[in-house]
């Protein structure tokens, strides 16, 4: 089993999304679990209250990855549900729907249209955190459900019937609850990599966290600006660590120090280039 996560940079529009399919027929013969973000900039859209260019965003993705009119209402209707809600004044339950949006789109988009039978699941069933701190806009990783179900058969069972026969699991980054009211939480912005560290290390049997970015992988300083930035074609965690604790953004110091604890490797891919090799981190 593999965890995916693409971000919003890479899935951005209709043609980044129709990259999809190819990427996973590379992993046609395993199960993944898939973890996306919110397309493009539709979290900062969200942010402003902006819900009109949403609105018109997804739409437009739809209508060019060619849905139907059933799947078009379908995936409009979960939206407007969403935002109806008393809760919709919320940080949290607004900036939420970016990627509820984005997980039903690409669930539908797979299932429906390219034949890669995939399920959904909701990731603030799954993981749990601390309260929420309005002033960081984000909270501290408390527990996941695998921890706290660990030992319960109906649980496991429940997980792998969503597994089963869909070999692909599509879920959100970034999205989390709060573990006493189980009101929604958010692992604060750059949080889907966590996410999908988190689900790595919940997931036993994952053997690999690849995160696909639009870069070739993790350099020793910013290739954008100095043309003799060296790409790193392996690192250990407590490197990575460092390199990314130090103005590299390419991943997420909590990404990797949360995969470190069950010694899962992670791999950053370019998007648009999977015969590059990449960074793996282990």
């Amino acid at each position: 089993m593999k965890v995916l996560k693409f971000g919003g940079g890479c899935l951005k529009d209709a043609e980044s999304i129709k990259k999809l399919p190819k990427i996973l027929s590379k992993f046609s013969n395993e199960t993944i679990f898939i973890v996306v973000s919110a397309f493009g900039k539709m979290t900062n859209m969200l942010e402003q209250h902006n819900f009109e260019a949403v609105f018109s965003f997804v739409n437009q993705i739809m209508e060019e990855l060619n849905f139907n009119s059933a799947d078009i209402e379908s995936v409009l209707n979960r939206q407007n549900k969403h935002l109806q809600s008393s809760k919709k004044s919320s940080y949290t339950y607004r900036v939420s729907l970016g990627e509820y949006l984005s997980s039903l789109i690409i669930q539908k988009y797979l299932h429906n249209y390219k034949n890669i039978y995939t399920n959904e699941l909701n990731a603030a069933d799954y993981v749990f955190t601390e309260s929420w701190n309005s002033e960081l806009k984000s909270a501290v990783l408390y527990t996941t459900a695998f921890s706290i179900y660990s030992q319960d058969d109906d649980f496991l069972v429940n997980i792998y019937q969503k597994l089963t026969p869909y070999k692909t699991l599509v879920t959100q980054g970034f999205i989390a609850s709060e573990f006493q009211s189980r009101e929604i939480t958010t692992l604060g912005r750059e949080g889907s990599d966590y996410s999908a560290a988190i689900f790595g290390a919940a997931l036993n049997a994952v053997d690999a966290v690849i995160l696909f970015k639009d870069v070739d992988g993790v350099y020793n300083k910013d290739p954008k600006k100095y043309p003799d930035a060296e790409l790193f074609s392996h690192l250990t965690y407590d490197d990575a660590f460092k390199l990314c604790s130090n103005g590299n953004t390419v991943v997420h110091p909590k990404t990797i120090n949360h995969l470190k604890q069950k010694k899962i490797p992670l791999v950053i891919k370019n998007f648009d280039d999977l015969s590059k090799p990449g960074t793996v981190i282990s």
